[in-house]
């Protein structure tokens, strides 16, 4: 079945997947837009619904082309969604700050690949990262619910993006909290609760375990919140840099695992940041989805000078510094001391 077909079947007979209060609703199509992807929506709404979600057309055909599921079966998972529609959100979150500021959080994604959408968005670039501002409308079992602040939602709420920044830093931690662990001990509790439910004695798996630990040559930390969700926000957190290098008591990489997680190791020379991007492509290229995918990059984080720069740009700051510390002493009224300023210091609904 070809795609524009699909389309215009799944307009036609979604409402028969429906209950009867949906008799009337209205369904709209319309290219949608967010974070590093593009896709047809669709929207069914009552009218006493103010809000309602978005559906990716086009994943859904891709789960039918795969053969994942028959059409019958897409068709329920889409009217499912459609169900698990807040029927009322206090539009205030859309519209008055004094609502919206306290559910204001933060994403992180590839400020390149999102050139277009971030045109229209307020956002605050670090490196080649756009840190953007989010409404947080509903949260649950069923997963949550936000809106992306675009420029007139901004100009709507009366906003600086610089205030927008502070309170959306500020309300961050609370909505999702951090959530920082050795990727050892998650590793290690995954390989327990598989060997006790293989019934290995206890006694056997701690063994083994101990052996798997000598094995991991790389100390990575991960970096994401509770929710394991839009997690590489976390490492912007205030003061979230300076107490991950607390913890490694020194500087660190910065590797970013996906927009859902950060990968962070102690900067102790045992692999270059060229090793370390290879691997980080590696990975982007065969296990993280388009979608989920932040940066072809490799970070680093100076813990003495605080400053959040691509590994690359330390490395040549540490050059510059050397070259600066052997150079002569020159007395002559003509000639000055080079001073070496860092080109990059770390700032601070669709549904």
């Amino acid at each position: 079945m070809e795609f524009e077909k699909f389309v215009a079947n799944v307009k036609e007979t979604i409402k028969d997947y429906l209950p009867m209060e949906y008799e009337n609703a209205i369904v709209d199509l319309y290219p949608h837009e967010k974070l590093n992807e593009s896709y047809l929506g669709m929207t069914v709404r009552n009218e006493n619904q103010n809000i309602s979600p978005t559906i990716n057309l086009n994943m859904f055909y891709e789960q039918l082309q795969r053969g994942r599921f028959n059409l019958d079966q897409i068709m329920e998972q889409m009217a499912e969604v459609v169900q698990m529609t807040p029927m009322s959100v206090h539009m205030g979150l859309l519209t008055d700050y004094d609502f919206a500021k306290n559910n204001l959080f933060i994403r992180v994604s590839d400020a390149d690949r999102n050139q277009e959408m971030l045109s229209n968005v307020p956002h605050t670039r670090v490196e080649n990262l756009a840190i953007t501002y989010h409404v947080l409308i509903e949260s649950g079992a069923g997963g949550i619910a936000y809106s992306i602040v675009n420029n007139d939602m901004m100009k709507l709420f009366g906003v600086s993006k610089e205030q927008l920044h502070i309170d959306a830093l500020n309300s961050s931690p609370r909505l999702f909290p951090a959530h920082i662990e050795s990727l050892n001990t998650v590793l290690e509790n995954m390989a327990r609760h598989d060997m006790r439910a293989a019934g290995v004695p206890e006694q056997e798996i701690e063994m083994m375990i101990k052996d798997m630990s000598q094995d991991m040559a790389v100390p990575l930390t991960i970096v994401t919140n509770e929710q394991t969700m839009d997690g590489a926000a976390v490492l912007f957190y205030p003061g979230y840099m300076d107490l991950i290098g607390e913890q490694f008591k020194g500087d660190y990489y910065i590797l970013p695992s996906s927009v859902h997680e950060m990968l962070v190791l102690p900067d102790d020379g045992v692999m270059t940041s060229h090793e370390l991007k290879a691997m980080v492509m590696a990975v982007n290229n065969t296990e993280v989805q388009p979608a989920e995918k932040l940066a072809d990059e490799v970070y680093h984080y100076d813990t003495r000078d605080k400053i959040f720069e691509k590994a690359t740009a330390f490395e040549e700051r540490q050059k510059a510094k050397g070259k600066e510390q052997t150079m002569p002493d020159k007395k002559d009224a003509n000639m000055s001391q080079p001073v070496h300023k860092p080109k990059h210091k770390a700032n601070d609904m669709s549904l």
